[in-house]
């Protein structure tokens, strides 16, 4: 979310930051939010494994639970494409690595053609960079073990198959359901982007700079929840498509209102950061701000948790819609000249300004293009070239 991306995610610059006790809490937190995913891999792995070992013997049981664990992967997206293209890459790399050793040999030139014909065959065909990958790396085991074990193309093949087919079956009979897992990554998203708003509501009405503090760090670490959530929408797609017909209506509408939170999602956490920031700058100066910033940072929290409900299906869009032009409603009496005092400081101004734009977010979740947002936003609250009055 800064200007630099990837110096948050410098290693060196987080082990800095982050105490120990930290660190702990969110590694703790990551192992268990992929746990089912973990578990899955191993299994998968394990029972390919079993089953080549059954039908090749142990000693040619080498690429299914390869192919088996690349299938699963860590991440809920698209894993029957996955697995379709992870087997379909092995054939490729299997074939032309076969095809050369037995026409010229093992060895180090050797293994650079297979790689490049297995790959330039995947790229040919338009495939994705995961097929044309899995081809090389199919090519490269062969060309290693042909010189130390004497295992027929056939059964390489096979037990590749193998692999591939423990993951779909795996994956359809114990994999979570990536709608749901899509829902409550949506949910936790604006359940956290909410108690951000009444942390910040809280710091500015008690003038506390510490709070207004926490509320920015929690902020910091919603990046990762919205890639959760791409990530999650991807395997919904797939699952839905597949999906018993009497679900998919219900399970779509969700879907869509899920896909315009997550083309949003970035925008809104941007929004509620500046919020923040504006918010820490009064509490800093303990400037007694306009109460009416307080109640809309509320307000504005209230729209994200009815936002919440309708991206699950639980409240209608209108709901929202005047939830949010509300608080704009609210925050913008801070811009309103006080009579004997002049405008509002430009730091409140500022905040005011900023929930203005957080509703025009919210509005833009529920369908609203950015013409029809604003144009409802100064509707009810008035417009920015003009001076706000009573």
């Amino acid at each position: 979310m800064r200007g630099d991306p990837d110096r948050r995610r410098d290693p060196q610059l987080w082990l800095r930051r982050a105490r120990p006790r930290t660190r702990l809490i969110r590694a703790v937190r990551r192992v268990r939010r992929n746990a089912p995913h973990l578990l899955l891999a191993a299994a998968a792995a394990g029972l390919a494994y079993l089953l080549a070992s059954l039908a090749f013997g142990s000693e040619h049981a080498v690429f299914a639970p390869i192919a088996a664990v690349v299938a699963v992967g860590l991440s809920a997206g698209q894993r029957l494409v996955r697995a379709v293209e992870i087997s379909l890459g092995v054939v490729l790399g299997l074939v032309f690595a076969d095809l050369l050793t037995r026409v010229i040999g093992a060895g180090t030139w050797q293994l650079m053609l297979a790689v490049l014909l297995a790959m330039s065959a995947a790229v040919a065909l338009r495939a994705s960079s995961l097929m044309a990958n899995q081809a090389a790396v199919a090519g490269v085991f062969v060309m290693v073990l042909v010189p130390l074990q004497d295992t027929p193309s056939l059964v390489r093949l096979a037990d590749a198959v193998i692999g591939g087919v423990v993951a779909i079956v795996l994956n359809a009979l114990l994999a979570p359901d990536p709608h749901r897992v899509a829902l409550t990554t949506a949910e936790q998203l604006l359940d956290r982007l909410a108690a951000a708003y009444r942390e910040l509501a809280r710091a500015l009405e008690e003038e506390r700079l510490e709070i207004a503090t926490r509320a920015v760090d929690g902020l910091e670490t919603l990046e990762t929840v919205g890639r959760d959530l791409d990530t999650s929408l991807e395997a919904t797609k797939e699952r839905i498509t597949f999906g018993q017909a009497s679900t998919r209506h219900a399970q779509r509408r969700r879907l869509r209102a899920m896909l315009q939170l997550a083309s949003r999602s970035g925008v809104m956490v941007i929004s509620a950061r500046s919020t923040a920031r504006a918010v820490s700058t009064l509490a800093r100066h303990r400037s007694h701000p306009d109460p009416a910033l307080v109640t809309g940072l509320e307000q504005l929290a209230q729209a994200v948790l009815e936002l919440r409900r309708w991206v699950g299906g639980g409240a209608r869009m209108e709901v929202v819609r005047e939830a949010a032009l509300r608080a704009a409603v609210t925050a913008s009496k801070a811009l309103r000249p006080t009579p004997g005092v002049g405008p509002a400081a430009p730091a409140e101004q500022a905040l005011a300004w900023q929930l203005r734009a957080s509703a025009v977010d919210v509005l833009r979740v529920v369908g609203l293009s950015y013409a029809a947002a604003v144009a409802a936003l100064e509707e009810a609250a008035g417009r920015v070239d003009r001076p706000m009055q009573e």
